[in-house]
């Protein structure tokens, strides 16, 4: 990289984090070598350049991290009988089994800084340590937090193995002093997977779940010569002229929701554009996560089916669907792989259908897309939040379908990451 495109990366975690290996990079400079990735891995499909529209804000634009505890790992190997101290926060680009103590995420909801501060006190006091899923001992898994960018909620969700959690009034108040939780609750969970979810919830404080709204922007690919984005979401809304319609979002703790929701306002703007021009009579949302998707295309579609396998998601979709006085989403939980599998068992699609795919980063599963085919909807939208796991799947659509369309979203600055929209045609 040329001088100009440098920059001084501003997180003190940023080399040892295995997050953000763009934040030493200029914005521009990000946004370029993205669109270098896309243009060559794209190169089979697509000959012209791939538009990025880019992030409105650079900092804090996640509304939800979930840094694990973990046990101290040291340089040198300890005695056998030594205790290692247990540690809150992400791993380190070492590798799985290095952790790292988080005292800030740039990225992250605003005031995780203040957060971990405020609970180093009651993770001392309360005498529990990481879980360790090898020698299956220890309590503390992860600490999950959201919060709602316009609507100023913040949640904490302390997950661990199963018991009483000691000394839990001192973490409502190390929570409500830190961070200004207004919805603070206690998961157990008792599988040996690491991973951030609960068997059982308990709440401590406040409500279950937390709001957000959301103004799809219908204007998004014009933002491509938007210019630098905003340093942070106050700033961004604090400018904002918008007049789309809103949309209203309750969001539970296990609940799957779009987890950058301001850039993800230009993703959906662009997906109801998309849903406006294919004038489908029904469409299938598969991956539909809390009915964003599906909500974004309802004023331009008259039947949507929204399948998603997340039952807490799928509840909340159904609550969002009263609370926006939305009547023509239809919410199903299911796997797409059962779901595609029955669809086509009662006759397969209608002729004036679309098909919307936003699948999690693994992909899709090779049956699903081989269904999918086989009932031939007239147009299909992918929104992958994995372009190298597109770019090996879209083989298989391109045999009967006409690429269309390729366009980027930054929802990821500083980070390597990029979700890209892929419209297809039936030939």
């Amino acid at each position: 990289m040329q001088p100009e495109n440098k920059s001084i990366a501003r997180c003190r975690h940023f080399g040892e984090c295995g997050g953000c290996q763009f934040q030493d990079l200029s914005y521009d400079a990000q946004l370029s070598q993205k669109q270098a990735v896309l243009k060559e891995g794209f190169a089979a499909f697509w000959q012209e350049d791939i538009p990025l529209i880019p992030s409105p804000v650079r900092y804090h634009y996640r509304n939800k991290v979930d840094p694990g505890f973990a046990l101290k790992r040291y340089p040198e190997p300890p005695p056998k009988d030594f205790k290692r101290e247990t540690v809150l926060g992400f791993k380190t680009r070492q590798g799985w089994r290095w952790p790292l103590e988080l005292d800030e995420c740039l990225i992250g909801p605003e005031g995780l800084d203040r957060l971990f501060t405020a609970l180093r006190p009651w993770r001392e006091a309360c005498g529990l340590d990481a879980y360790n899923s090898r020698a299956n001992t220890g309590r503390l898994r992860n600490l999950l937090v959201r919060d709602g960018k316009r609507s100023g909620e913040r949640m904490v969700v302390l997950l661990t193995t199963p018991g009483t959690l000691p000394h839990a009034d001192a973490f409502v108040e190390a929570v409500v002093k830190g961070f200004d939780a207004c919805s603070i609750l206690h998961g157990e969970f008792g599988g040996k997977a690491e991973v951030a979810t609960a068997d059982t919830l308990t709440l401590l404080h406040g409500k279950e779940w937390i709001t957000e709204t959301l103004l799809p922007d219908l204007q998004a690919e014009a933002a491509s010569a938007a210019g630098v984005p905003y340093e942070n979401p106050g700033q961004y809304l604090a400018a904002e002229q918008r007049t789309e319609k809103a949309l209203h979002f309750r969001i539970s703790p296990l609940s799957f929701f779009q987890t950058i929701p301001l850039a993800a306002e230009r993703l959906y703007g662009i997906i109801a554009n998309w849903a406006k021009t294919v004038e489908a009579q029904l469409l299938y949302d598969l991956y539909g996560g809390a009915g964003g998707i599906a909500f974004c295309c309802a004023p331009y579609t008259p039947e949507i089916v929204s399948v998603e396998n997340n039952v807490h998601a799928s509840e909340d979709g159904r609550f969002n669907a009263v609370r926006n006085d939305i009547q023509n989403v239809e919410f199903i939980t299911d796997t797409v792989r059962g779901f595609t599998k029955k669809l086509q068992q009662r006759g397969g699609m209608p002729a004036a259908s679309a098909v919307v795919l936003d699948p999690p980063r693994a992909g899709m599963h090779p049956k699903s897309i081989k269904r999918i085919l086989e009932m031939a909807p007239p147009h299909i939208l992918y929104v992958s939040c994995n372009p190298r796991k597109l770019a090996e799947e879209l083989s298989a659509f391109t045999e009967s379908y006409r690429l269309t369309q390729l366009l980027g979203v930054d929802l990821f600055p500083h980070t390597p990451h990029v979700e890209l929209v892929a419209a297809l045609r039936l030939h």
